[in-house]
């Protein structure tokens, strides 16, 4: 019949080990899904040509929402959703229950703004 008795101190300086050295991990795991609602990354991950049209609009910094861009026909098009932009100089994107959209086309490697108009601000 076979036991722990001898191994008993080697199988918990295992476990131990393996928590005093993975703690980091553990922290960072619990973490990596977290995206904080309003985000100045929503605007930094897109393409510059965008990027730069809403800093422009925004004139200081600016956060945005999840919804803010969303992305058809495989990134071709790029939809933005100015009632998900929260702006710390500038705005003023909605008027009454209508707000501000955008819709930039990719075209040679850039985009183009293509459309503006004030749509629902509840989509």
């Amino acid at each position: 019949m076979w036991s722990f008795r001898g191994q008993f101190p080697a199988i918990a300086a295992c476990v131990s080990l393996v928590f005093v050295s993975t703690p980091h991990a553990f922290a960072r795991g619990s973490q990596g899904g977290y995206d904080a609602p309003w985000n100045p990354e929503h605007i930094d991950r897109l393409p510059l040509e965008v990027r730069n049209a809403v800093a422009h609009m925004c004139r200081s910094s600016a956060r945005a929402a999840h919804y803010f861009a969303t992305y058809l026909e495989n990134s071709r098009i790029i939809r933005l959703h100015f009632e998900h932009l929260h702006c710390s100089e500038g705005g003023g994107f909605c008027r009454g229950d209508t707000c501000l959209h955008q819709e930039y086309v990719s075209q040679g490697g850039q985009y183009r703004l293509m459309k503006s108009y004030y749509g629902r601000n509840d989509d």
